[in-house]
């Protein structure tokens, strides 16, 4: 892991937090394609900031706590946008069942001193899903209910397993 913080990869994560602000205050004042294109961007340094960590060897110890807290932000500011502009279902906030599970659980493995919490696969599908269910709604895709309903689904499974894991290292 490397030791400078301010690399390519923690600055596309930086720019989530600062970015999702802008993508919501556009939806509030009903500038909806450029709100749609903005957490678009949003979105695609999630993907780009940890390919590119990988890919040139800039992972730090930052980015691996920054990095699930901007996803996790970014996916929060939107929700609020959706159930104001969007007639959101209230029952839609599930999704973040999943994030309030690993919050929970990053915590709890920051206090046992285990290191950043380590997302499964189920996670990062669940991530993916969440993006796709604010674009379907904010584009009123007309099968966003589906989208919706599975990844309502999606942020379960993953929250049990999330579960698990934290249950297994407060025993420890």
């Amino acid at each position: 892991m490397g030791k400078k913080i301010l690399n390519i990869p923690n600055i596309l994560t930086i720019s989530r937090f600062v970015l999702s602000p802008v993508f919501f205050i556009l939806l509030l004042a009903d500038k909806v394609y450029e709100g749609l294109a903005v957490f678009v961007i949003v979105a695609l340094t999630d993907l780009a900031d940890g390919w590119v960590a990988r890919s040139i060897k800039q992972k730090t110890a930052f980015g691996g706590v920054i990095d699930p807290m901007a996803d996790k932000f970014m996916v929060f500011i939107a929700m609020i946008a959706l159930v104001i502009k969007f007639e959101f279902p209230l029952y839609g906030l599930f999704i973040l069942v999943r994030d309030i599970v690993s919050l929970a659980s990053s915590i709890l493995v920051h206090s046992k001193n285990k290191g950043a919490w380590k997302p499964n696969i189920f996670g990062k599908l669940t991530t993916a899903f969440q993006v796709i269910t604010i674009i379907a709604f904010i584009a009123q895709i007309n099968f966003r209910f589906i989208i919706l309903f599975f990844t309502i689904g999606l942020s379960f499974i993953t929250a049990i397993t999330y579960s698990i894991k934290f249950f297994r290292i407060a025993r420890e």
